[in-house]
């Protein structure tokens, strides 16, 4: 009986530390609770400038060149739910959504772990890594 309700508590303290333990982070991680979004842009000849963020995290500024890529990491949370999302401009144009959803169907899109975003002159497309499509999502706003 006691081995039982030792066996009960080792149960319990893996489980709070499954639950606490997995914070967003956007320092590089490794496990089954990563995820990755990469940003790319291939926009022509001009460079994307963007701005990404979550509730506990600031990526802060950045700019991308022609053709470059930059891509971020991050554990999701067994209790709250993960949104990463970010502000992309191409000179007077600009556009702002959500790169990952925990939950939602905008996962299902990515088709993994990892959501491509491809910014090109007429909007922002999703590359799908198990149809290995690219669809458009999004459309740059003046």
């Amino acid at each position: 009986m006691n081995r039982m309700i030792i066996a009960q508590l080792y149960c319990f303290v893996f489980i709070l530390l499954l639950a606490f333990g997995q914070s967003t982070s956007s320092k590089s991680t490794n496990g089954i609770f990563t995820r990755y979004v990469r940003i790319v842009n291939h926009l022509n000849k001009k460079p994307l400038t963007y701005h990404c963020k979550s509730a506990d995290d600031d990526l802060g500024l950045r700019i991308l060149q022609p053709n470059g890529q930059w891509e971020f990491s991050f554990r999701v949370s067994i209790i709250k739910t993960t949104d990463f999302y970010c502000y992309f401009f191409n000179g007077k144009y600009h556009v702002a959504f959500d790169v990952y959803i925990q939950g939602n169907k905008l996962v299902a899109k990515c088709g993994g772990n990892h959501c491509i975003w491809t910014a090109q002159d007429d909007g922002f497309y999703l590359y799908n890594m198990d149809s290995r499509k690219q669809v458009k999502l999004h459309y740059w706003s003046k």
